[in-house]
């Protein structure tokens, strides 16, 4: 019998590998549990990324299916992963609409979401606006959506030059994750996913911040039982709540600067030791965990897109205006930083300045002098 894991929150989460074997029912009875009919119709939003490297899956889906009387509506949507799709004037996101607004999906229908996090957003997005709003399940594939993105209670896109611009309410109907997609990741999307552990770890949860170090090395090598274990620790840590949104406002102004192609993962680690070094220069961390959590980050493989980036890091002033992106967004200039490890604290007014020397210093480290 394939694992499963039920984590308690405020929608059903479930941890199950082999999700799609004939055999496991966990698939089949979330969705007797959140659709309004039954047998359940859904429609599918999957991942290129994930189809083509999962020998079978289709098959595999449509096995599955057809055993536990799910119905599917349409044809399944198949995008490319990657910050592009949602950053193209709304053309993919128009597609996924379209396509359940051509399938009758309603209310008492479902979404399925199946990808990574990007994938999630689309689908969560389209999702959002057919007919007032249609339930979905994310599935996550990569280890960063299974730990993050999978939970988030909004859904976005990307102007050419902000992302996540266009956002609205989408909370899961539920989330559902199979560790073993996580196989199908590129080693740098495999390391760079282990940095949102990390950036949930460092202001929330000390002790998992500590067992995070101890094994980042074997994240870095790719060892499946340690990927599927930091992902089930994060989950049950969070329980699908939200947390402080700890350098995301600068990992989303990386991304954007660089159009999209610095990787999500990458960003976030290099976002998160430029926050917690400015959270040491004022005083608000302490060096020693500083460094705790930034080993871990290199010692996994999460900053390997460091010497790539220094060009980014270089422009103070660009960066800068995600601070401006980030008022803009919430009404407030207020950021998030970690304090005590496992803790976080809130500076009203970020000190643009300091800044400025923090990202000097990291910027000496990118060029590897």
């Amino acid at each position: 019998m394939p694992r499963r894991k039920k984590t308690e929150g405020k929608y059903p989460i479930e941890i199950a590998e082999d999700i799609f074997d004939e055999g496991n029912a966990t698939l089949a009875d979330t969705l007797r549990a959140v659709a309004g009919t039954s047998p359940a119709r859904v429609a599918l939003v999957a991942d290129a990324n994930v189809v083509q490297r999962t020998e079978g899956l289709g098959l595999r889906i449509g096995k599955y299916f057809k055993t536990h009387g799910i119905t599917l509506a349409a044809s399944p949507v198949v995008v490319s992963g990657g910050e592009k799709i949602k950053a193209d004037g709304l053309q993919s996101a128009s597609l996924v609409a379209t396509s359940l607004v051509d399938a009758r999906i309603g209310a008492n229908d479902a979404v399925i979401a199946l990808g990574g996090g990007t994938v999630l957003d689309l689908a969560g997005y389209a999702a959002a606006q057919t007919r007032g709003g249609i339930k979905v399940i994310r599935m996550p594939t990569t280890p960063a959506a299974m730990i993050d993105a999978a939970f988030a209670d909004a859904a976005a896109v990307n102007s050419a030059a902000v992302k996540d611009a266009f956002s609205v309410r989408c909370e899961p109907a539920a989330v559902l994750i199979d560790p073993t997609f996580a196989r199908t990741v590129l080693d740098g999307v495999w390391c760079a996913g282990f940095g949102e552990a990390v950036r949930y770890a460092a202001v929330c949860d000390a002790a998992l911040m500590k067992r995070l170090a101890k094994c980042a090395e074997r994240i870095k090598a790719r060892d499946f039982d340690a990927m599927r274990d930091t992902v089930a620790d994060c989950v049950k840590s969070r329980g699908g709540e939200a947390f402080p949104p700890f350098a995301q406002w600068c990992a989303a102004r990386l991304e954007s600067m660089s159009g999209y192609k610095l990787p999500h993962g990458y960003a976030v680690a290099i976002a998160i030791c430029i926050d917690c070094a400015y959270a040491v220069k004022k005083g608000l961390m302490k060096e020693d965990d500083q460094e705790l959590v930034c080993r871990a980050l290199a010692d996994c493989g999460a900053l390997d897109g460091l010497p790539h980036s220094h060009y980014l890091i270089a422009n103070h002033e660009s960066l800068m205006r995600g601070l401006d992106a980030w008022a803009l967004a919430h009404g407030s200039g207020a950021i998030p930083l970690p304090g005590a490890l496992g803790k976080s604290v809130e500076e009203k007014s970020p000190d643009r300045a300091a800044y400025a020397e923090v990202l000097e210093g990291l910027l000496s480290v990118s060029r590897g002098e």
